[in-house]
C-alpha cells in the first residue's frame, strides 16, 4: 500500500489511513473502535465489526455500545479480548 509506505516514511500516525481500523482499549471497562464498515454481530458478550482487513471481534460480558458512528464504536462492560479474523 503506497499511503501506508507515505505516511510512515512522513513519519505521520497510521490512523490518517482511512483503510486501517483502530482500537484504543482504556482498562478493562471501555474501548473505542475507528474505521470499522459497520457491525456484523451484537449482543451482550460479544461484538463482531467489518473492517477491510477482515472481521475485529470484541468479546466480555454485559457489553455495551455507548456511541455509534457509522465508522465509529464507544464500548463500555468487562471487556475480555479483541481479535480480529483477517481475509484471505
Amino acid at each position: 500500500m503506497i499511503l501506508r509506505q507515505v505516511l510512515k516514511t512522513a513519519d505521520l500516525p497510521q490512523e490518517l489511513d482511512a483503510h486501517r481500523f483502530f482500537v484504543q482499549w482504556y482498562g478493562a471497562d471501555e474501548c473505542l473502535v475507528e474505521q470499522h464498515r459497520g457491525i456484523l454481530c451484537f449482543d451482550s458478550n460479544t461484538l463482531r465489526f467489518a473492517t477491510d482487513q477482515g472481521t475485529l471481534i470484541v468479546t466480555g460480558q454485559s457489553l455495551e455500545l455507548e456511541a455509534l458512528t457509522d465508522s465509529r464504536a464507544k464500548i463500555n462492560g468487562q471487556i475480555i479480548s479483541l481479535s480480529i479474523e483477517v481475509k484471505s
